[in-house]
């Protein structure tokens, strides 16, 4: 066995290491996603859903109780 230093990855995560911390990112692993499915170049947005909806579309005009969606 020998000492290989400090990890930089492991199982497809990346790796910091400092004094008594670690840091573990999946930055890599989603930009190989990105990649495999040819979106490197899609735009990003926040929320990509309205947040705010009260109404189901094609409904009646009854409110949607959010309780029976949680």
């Amino acid at each position: 066995m020998k000492d290989l230093g400090l990890m930089h990855y492991y199982l497809g995560l990346e790796v910091w290491q400092k004094l008594g911390e670690v840091f573990l990112d999946q930055g890599k692993y989603v930009i190989e996603i990105f990649q495999r499915f040819g979106m490197v170049d899609c735009k990003s947005m926040a929320t990509p859903m309205v947040t705010n909806l009260r109404k189901l579309r094609g409904s009646d005009s009854r409110l949607v109780d959010p309780s029976m969606y949680k």
